[in-house]
């Protein structure tokens, strides 16, 4: 089969990304096991290779970026990431409704959540995507805009917070009546800042930061306050389950508020006064597996 056209996306191991001086360092401190680091950039390496062997036993066109963009999967027919749940929530940012092969570049190391193959089982999945015969797995994602701009895709979680860690956040925090309302419960709100999540999200920070999870992979919007300051007026509305989501909306009483998306990498400002609307996502992110039978098989991977 010919034609098809592979945007390949791939993760940087950190002893790639880290000078010689400072991996020493951090070896010589012992806040890293230097070489359990370097088997995994080596593992990585050996997947990438089986990856590009699969890959050309076919006539495909194959794309990689250093930086991605939201617009490079334009004109492409699949998306294949290779590294773990951060690779793949790299490949969330993508302004895209192509479906995924997330292959574990290191699954002795990992256990994350996004990822289907590794770099065994991703030849078999691969030729049946090219044959029709894969599955698709749908995960539920949220949605930001901020004054009705540009939908943003949560595929984990985000935070709503001061751009400054040593700074007190002050809000409004709003949240429909009930299902299908149109009043909206307001309280004005100072703390640390504001987790959002979703249901596949809800085992990262927002519950080191004490909130129940929820049932991987169902549609939900979960939310909690960061260290609530309960001064002159008690604020109520610290948390929330919402399973479906119905909403939720942030409206910053300051400035220098941001909204960090799916790790740190991705953020945009807030302005004073602009509205934040979080919501179901109509999108999912989907996922390739292989059908049931004697070759399917998956594997899971977290950066």
């Amino acid at each position: 089969m010919s034609g098809k056209r592979i945007l390949l996306i791939s993760k940087t191991p950190l002893v790639a990304r880290l000078e010689g001086g400072v991996l020493g360092r951090l070896s010589h401190s012992g806040v890293i096991d230097l070489e359990r680091l370097k088997a995994a950039a080596s593992n990585h390496e050996q997947t990438i290779l089986a990856v590009r062997r699969a890959l050309a036993q076919h006539r495909i066109n194959e794309w990689q970026v250093d930086r991605l963009q939201p617009r490079d999967a334009e004109g492409k027919d699949l998306v294949v990431t290779v590294g773990g749940d951060g690779t793949v929530l790299t490949a969330n940012s993508l302004d895209s409704e192509l479906p995924m092969i997330t292959v574990n570049s290191d699954p002795g190391g990992s256990v994350g959540m996004y990822t289907r193959c590794d770099g065994s089982s991703f030849p078999a999945l691969f030729d049946a995507w090219l044959a029709g015969r894969s599955q698709v797995e749908c995960i539920p994602r949220l949605q930001m805009r901020i004054d009705g701009g540009q939908a943003w895709r949560i595929l984990n979680e985000c935070l709503f917070a001061s751009a400054n860690p040593a700074a007190m956040t002050r809000y409004l925090l709003e949240i429909p009546e009930a299902p299908g309302s149109s009043s909206w419960r307001r309280e004005e709100q100072r703390s640390s800042g504001v987790w959002i999540a979703t249901a596949s999200g809800s085992t990262a920070a927002i519950h080191s930061a004490g909130m129940q999870t929820a049932e991987a992979h169902g549609p939900a919007l979960l939310f909690l306050v960061r260290e609530p300051f309960q001064g002159l007026r008690r604020m109520d509305l610290l948390q929330g389950r919402q399973l479906p989501p119905l909403g939720l909306r942030l409206t910053p009483a300051m400035p220098g508020v941001s909204i960090f998306i799916d790790g740190p990498h991705i953020h945009r400002s807030v302005p004073p006064g602009s509205l934040v609307e979080f919501s179901a996502s109509p999108i999912p992110l989907r996922l390739l597996t292989l059908p049931p039978g004697p070759e399917g098989g998956q594997a899971g991977g977290q950066d």
